[in-house]
């Protein structure tokens, strides 16, 4: 049995090997048709036909699997692979390469590396770059542990390592990866050899990016040359380097020989491969790129139809290279100035990016890029900024914050806000841009010659001329450097330097600069490009402003000209060329020619408004965009106003001031949207400056209309514009706070906003502190803060934006325009008060007269000497020169006081403007000089009690308010600076104060990252006195300890001390809680605690300083406590964070109420952040006080004020009991201090 058995296994065996034998060679054929199916396969995948190539590889992977030939399986698995990744099917590759590295690890040896490569190919395409590195990083160790440190293979590997860190701009890293492959190759292949050209086509490709165009030129050659030799005229690898060339000469600017290596490459590329091949594709775009730059858009059009019928056909319809065509046949339309049609191209880029890769990829990050870019030249800036953040997102999450692609997204948003009006937040993006750009790559790159260039444009518009120039010639120097003498971006800033020497004034420099930015315009880009027409309007804006009208228009008429041509009849520089128009016109008093021109401006600015009647306006007002870039509209609103009211002294036709009126009414709703869109208030107040001039020349009008028909209505809305003018800013930044309150806004979320005010407040106040050191400031640290305070704004804002989507009763409130009407005024005035608001121009003051039963408007025109009077009315109070002050004083009162006050009139409210800030009305005197000799002075303050006001519509918000709590509770703060001496305690500190202009750092440093320390725990009973622990000691004043800056000592206040004691014992003895903190008791940590909010009067005694070139650095010094990170300094800023609900805040204290002057907005100083914080009525002093006399002043307007006097009349009081003494009657003691409010 056993036997047989093995005879029929020996039989079977044997039947077997005869199949076996038999069929041997039919498995040959087969073998040999899987082969022939895969040569195939690498013939179609070489000449494009992907999808064929595909299915070739397909079949012959079938056979190889049927006669388990794994590894030439494998092998065409990996080439499908790669087909299926050149056609962008980036997750069925995935998918695949993840078989295959299962197959390999368990059938062909081993051997992974195939799979690795299309893995990590795959993840590079989809921008995974970290995991592309893994996957390659794995080849590598495998090579090395099989080959060695120095095999080709090894090679191959190193270059895939460099591209990788090629596309995270990590060009050190992969400059070395490529130097590395080169040495290895060098080691096998001798240097004529085509894969060292190859690896010279890897360094090329860095060189281009970094703009290193001597290097790139010199490597592309070295790889040029040895294909020449190596492999002939019109082998593929040549044209690679004919268009690497072309490349090469395109980032130069030379156009020319761009376009003539890409030529070359197309050639030899149709010639080889046909006419649809990808790679003739990829030809055709960079023709049409290089047509787009000169201006040449029909060809450039036709150029990239041509590549992307191509690449559809070849790729498919949602390949990124589709995509990427997507994008430049948008650029191209947008260039033209179609930009429905650039973004529909951009949108069908966006989709296809989408489509292949999903949301989180540089593609889609450039898509969104993209069509940033085009709703920022169409004006649309919301729409680009939201486009451009999409980006920005997406480039921090694939690339990281030091990303240069995360610095273009900054760079792009900094742009935006510049054209926005924003020009504070514009600078903040700008250096976040140029800090990564000089952190990746050094100063010497293209891209920080742009980052330069626009923080100069934004010092320009802000009318810092010499910074403007400083970062204006870094970026030409740099550019010089890069791109040689010849280019367009060497032409913009010679542009750029000839705006800078305009604007100074200095025309012959101007017109010098202009002219080689022209020149270079000509030979680079020829006569058809936008910055030739762009070098036309400076020309002409020179000889504009130096009187050569002729030369002006014809220059203008060229940039209209080329304009016309390339954008047609709806584009900015359309607009603003045929503004530069109507300017020459105005000029030569030519004013219908001057009208149509402005009006033509108004059409090129406002697409869906085409109406050449002059009488027709576009409507602005709503939430639609009809015009594309706002501040340009403005100003021809404003000047085609300006120019029919000039027409009305021709044609004394009333139709034509109406006409005038109508437009400027356009004109400032449009102002009322652009300051909507503002974030920062820096930017908020510089734009009220900017249209201060609208309100003006728009007020005058409506009273020339008002004498002309005697319609009240103009009156009104002459009030209106005078009020426009006044403090809305700081309206705005109230009705904003409101609206926080009572929007149901959640309480976690108003305290998370407040945390940024916090941080915003400190972060500002110390880069002003570094900025004010001027040429000794440190880089390092203005950066650091710039980073700091960056990042609080952009939490901020993004906060505050989900507060107006989220909480829609907030948006309503932060959004209504509210004006108050005489009428309203005068229904809440007393009959006893009147309201004097002021106008000041140059040449004329007007001054509208509010009373319960009176209204009008005053106009007087003022002499040459008006404004030096006001200089020597102030001079002569503060130098106490009585000849000085009385020669001017009546002269001041007949000029600012209407003569027809009613005598009935006791209280004045004032609401000054422009100089008038600084001015104590009632110092004024009523008769003049030689009636009251041997007489005390006639003073107003002896005709009047006055208060102050910021705008009308503030004032009435605060008198509808309900009467204040006859309960009184006071909180009176005296520093007193002096080391106090007792038998039992000696207490010392120190402090510093910033001095007018001069700022020295504090030597204690600062802890940003500190958090407010817990609260003292300090009663708050009645008659808190906290003064110190011995009432009773004696206090030695000749033994004080002062604290100082460069040798400047801040002098003890001793009067201070006794000023607030008997403040208290006033409000003590009335049955009044008060509490009193002195020396170190008097600590910034005290005035910050939240019980702040439960007195009605503070009062705080002690040194005040003003810094007018940097508000921020203005503040109060208050004690340093050593116990917690506080400073010492109650800063501008932490003044706006406080939490106050007081209806009296008393600084007494030196200059209080000064500050910078800002047309439009009034005085920025610490009133304003008191107002903002909280505070009702407000006390402070226009200049240094006397120690002693202020305590005198105050205890008796405490006296007033308890005694049932309301406090502009208890002001009142007060200062005419300190004229009585005798000693202080002098306006030096008692006038410096005013009341704003009521």
């Amino acid at each position: 049995m056993m036997k047989s058995l093995l005879l029929g296994a020996i039989f079977l065996l044997s039947s077997f090997n005869k199949i076996a034998f038999a069929r041997q060679p039919q498995i040959i054929v087969d073998f040999r048709h899987a082969q022939n199916l895969y040569q195939q396969a690498l013939r179609l995948q070489q000449e494009g036909e992907y999808h064929s190539s595909l299915m070739m590889f397909k079949k012959a992977s079938q056979e190889y699997k049927e006669h388990r030939l794994w590894a030439k399986k494998l092998d065409c698995d990996n080439e499908f692979i790669q087909n299926l990744i050149l056609l962008g099917r980036y997750n069925e590759a995935l998918h695949k390469a993840n078989q295959t590295l299962k197959e390999s690890l368990s059938r062909a040896k081993g051997d992974p590396t195939g799979a690795y490569i299309n893995l990590g190919n795959v993840y590079y395409e989809k921008g995974q770059y970290d995991k592309a590195l893994a996957y390659f990083q794995k080849v590598l160790q495998y090579q090395r542990t099989k080959f060695g440190e120095t095999h080709p293979k090894v090679a191959s590997t190193y270059i895939n390592l460099g591209k990788v860190y090629f596309e995270k701009a990590e060009y050190a890293k992969a400059l070395g990866f490529y130097q590395k492959a080169l040495f290895i190759r060098h080691k096998f292949f001798k240097e004529t050899h085509p894969v060292i050209a190859n690896s010279y086509q890897a360094f090329v490709n860095i060189y281009i990016a970094k703009r290193e165009s001597k290097q790139a030129l010199e490597y592309q050659q070295k790889a040029l040359k040895i294909q020449l030799t190596a492999l002939g005229q019109t082998h593929p690898d040549v044209a690679d380097s004919y268009f690497n060339l072309g490349d090469v000469y395109y980032n130069k600017g030379n156009y020319e020989k761009a376009f003539e290596y890409h030529q070359r490459a197309f050639l030899i590329r149709q010639s080889v491969f046909g006419v649809s091949h990808v790679k003739v594709a990829d030809s055709y775009n960079n023709l049409g790129k290089i047509l787009q730059v000169k201006g040449e858009y029909k060809k450039a059009l036709s150029y990239l139809f041509k590549s992307l019928e191509i690449r559809r056909t070849t790729l498919g319809k949602s390949h990124p290279k589709v995509a990427d065509l997507y994008n430049n046949l948008g650029k191209t339309y947008q260039a033209k100035g179609d930009y429905e049609k650039a973004l529909q191209f951009h949108q069908k880029a966006l989709q296809c990016f989408l489509s292949a890769f999903g949301r989180m990829h540089p593609g889609v990050a450039d898509a969104y890029k993209e069509l940033g870019n085009t709703y920022f030249e169409k004006g649309e800036y919301e729409e680009a900024l939201g486009n451009y953040q999409q980006t920005l997102e997406i480039r921090r999450t694939v690339s990281g914050e030091a990303h240069t692609s995360v610095a273009n997204s900054y760079y792009v948003i900094g742009k935006v806000f510049s054209a926005k009006g924003e020009y504070d937040k514009a600078l903040e993006y700008f250096h976040k841009s140029l800090q990564i750009r000089l952190a990746a790559h050094g100063e010497t790159q293209h891209n920080v010659a742009d980052s330069y260039n626009e923080i100069g444009n934004i010092y320009q518009v802000k009318e810092e001329h010499r910074r403007a120039l400083e970062y204006y010639q870094k970026a030409l120097r740099i550019r010089r450097i890069i791109f040689g003498v010849s280019h367009s971006k060497v032409a913009e800033s010679y542009n750029n330097l000839g705006k800078v020497y305009y604007s100074s004034g200095d025309y012959d420099k101007a017109l010098e600069y202009h002219q080689m930015a022209l020149q270079n315009y000509h030979k680079t880009l020829g006569e058809s490009h936008p910055g030739t027409a762009e070098s036309y309007n400076y020309l002409g804006n020179v000889y504009q402003a130096t009187g050569g009208y002729k030369e002006a228009a014809q220059y203008h008429y060229k940039a209209l000209q080329s304009y016309l041509k390339t954008f047609g009849k709806s584009h900015p520089a359309v607009a603003d060329t045929y503004n530069n128009l109507g300017n020459v016109y105005r000029l030569t008093g030519e004013l219908k020619k001057s009208l149509q021109q402005y009006q033509k401006a108004i059409i090129a600015n406002t697409p869906t408004f085409q109406d050449t009647l002059i009488a027709h306006n576009p409507i602005v007002a709503g939430h639609g965009k009809p015009h594309l870039t706002p501040k340009d509209l403005l100003f021809s609103l404003r000047a085609k106003a300006g120019i029919l009211e000039r027409l009305y002294s021709q044609s004394n036709t009333t139709e034509d001031l109406i006409l005038a009126l109508q437009t400027s009414c356009s004109a400032d709703s449009l102002a009322y949207k652009i300051q909507q869109n503002y974030t920062e208030e820096n930017d908020k107040v510089a734009f009220s400056a900017d249209v201060m001039e609208l309100y003006q020349q728009t007020q005058s009008l409506c009273l020339k209309l008002y004498r002309i028909t005697k319609d009240s209505h103009y009156l009104d809305k002459a009030f209106y514009f005078a009020e426009r003018g006044k403090a809305s800013v700081l309206t705005a930044s109230l009705t904003e706070s409101k609206a926080k309150a009572f929007a149901d806004i959640p309480d976690s979320l108003l305290k998370q906003e407040q945390n940024y005010r916090n941080q915003i407040a400190q972060f500002s106040q110390r880069l002003a502190k570094e900025l004010a050191k001027g040429n000794k400031a440190d880089s390092s640290i203005l950066i650091h803060y710039q980073n700091q305070l960056f990042t609080a704004h952009l939490q901020q804002d993004s906060l505050v934006n989900e507060f107006e989507k989220s909480y829609p009763k907030f948006y309503a409130l932060k959004y209504q325009l509210k004006s108050v009407t005489p009428k309203q005024l005068q229904d809440v005035l007393d009959k006893k008060t009147a309201l004097l608001e002021y106008t000041l121009t140059d040449n004329f003051l007007q001054v509208f007269i509010i009373s319960h039963k009176f209204y009008k408007v005053e106009t007087v025109f003022l002499d040459s000497l008006f404004h030096r009077r006001l200089v020597a009315f102030r001079e002569g109070i503060l130098l106490k020169d009585q000849d000085l002050y009385q020669q001017v004083a009546y002269n001041l009162y007949k000029t600012l006081i209407p003569q027809s006050l009613s005598k009935s009139i006791k209280s004045l409210i004032i609401i000054p403007a422009g100089e008038l800030t600084t001015l104590p009305f009632e110092a004024l005197l009523t008769k003049p000089a030689e009636v009251v000799k041997g007489k005390r002075n006639p003073y107003l303050l002896n005709k009047y009690n006055v208060s102050y006001a910021y705008s009308a519509r503030l004032l009435y918000e605060r008198l509808i308010q309900p009467q204040e709590t006859p309960t009184k509770k006071l909180l009176a703060m005296a520093p007193v600076f002096t080391e106090i001496q007792s038998s039992n305690q000696e207490v010392t500190f120190q402090n510093t104060l910033l001095h007018q202009e001069l700022f020295v750092e504090d030597e204690r440093d600062y802890d940003e990252s500190s958090i407010q320390p817990p609260l003292m725990n300090v009663p708050l009973h009645n008659s808190d006195l906290v003064i110190k622990e011995n009432l009773n000691a004696k206090i030695d004043y000749t033994k004080t300890r002062l604290s100082s800056i460069d040798g400047q000592e801040l002098p003890p206040l001793p009067g201070s001390e006794q000023e607030v004691i008997k403040i208290s014992k006033l409000f003590q003895a009335k049955g009044f809680s008060s509490r009193v903190l002195l020396h170190q008791n008097a600590s910034e940590n005290q005035i910050k605690r939240p019980e702040l909010i439960k007195f009605n009067y503070i009062h705080l005694a002690t040194h005040g300083f003003v810094n007018k070139n940097y508000p921020e650095l203005s503040g109060l010094v208050l004690t340093q406590n050593q116990t917690n990170q506080e400073d010492g300094i109650l800063y501008f800023g932490e003044i706006y964070n406080l939490h106050l609900n007081a209806d009296l805040v008393t600084l007494s204290a030196c200059e209080t109420g000064l500050g910078k002057i800002v047309q439009g907005e009034g005085v920025i100083n610490l009133t304003r952040a008191l107002l903002y914080a909280g505070a009702k009525n407000i006390m402070v002093s226009m200049w240094k006080v006397s120690d002693k006399s202020t305590s005198d002043l105050m205890e008796y307007f405490y006296q007033e004020l308890l005694s049932g006097k309301d406090k502009s009349t208890a002001l009142q009081l007060a200062k005419r009991s300190l004229i009585r003494q005798g000693k202080y009657d002098q306006p030096f003691y008692w006038a410096p201090f005013i009341l704003v409010g009521k």
